[in-house]
């Protein structure tokens, strides 16, 4: 468990911030599909960890297309995540919504195949490169 201090700027105290994720989030912006009863919709990633990550619905671009999958806390689905940095698209059998805040859900990932797995490990272990040129 992740602790860190900070100062309140009203008492210049130190307050500690416990961070309970047992793994730590790689920022990303992954397409994503999501399979629910009630339907598909597409979705975009973000926050991936090994253990889950943020989801947000995204609108179809389709005229008169309208999103038709509502996300509610403790909802089961699978999730298929497309990486751009040239990693395969893998599934997740099943996942839960932990929270939901507007578009926005928190995600766990309860079941998955073990390549899937791998994929995701490495996936959230690669380290970010950033060039500069100029």
């Amino acid at each position: 468990m992740n602790v860190a201090k900070l100062f309140s700027p009203k008492h210049d105290c130190p307050v500690k911030v416990i961070d309970p994720r047992r793994y730590a989030r790689r920022a990303v912006r992954f397409s994503a599909t999501v399979a629910a009863k009630s339907g598909l919709a597409d979705g975009v990633v973000t926050n991936i960890s090994e253990t889950g990550c943020d989801l947000r619905l995204v609108t179809s671009s389709f005229p008169k297309r309208y999103l038709s999958l509502k996300l509610f806390s403790r909802d089961a689905l699978a999730l298929t995540i497309y990486p751009f940095d040239g990693t395969p698209a893998f599934k997740i059998t099943l996942v839960v919504i932990r929270w939901v805040k507007r578009k926005w859900a928190g995600v766990e990932f309860v079941k998955l195949s073990q390549e899937a797995r791998e994929k995701l490990q490495q996936l959230c272990q690669q380290q970010v490169v950033l060039t500069v040129t100029g």
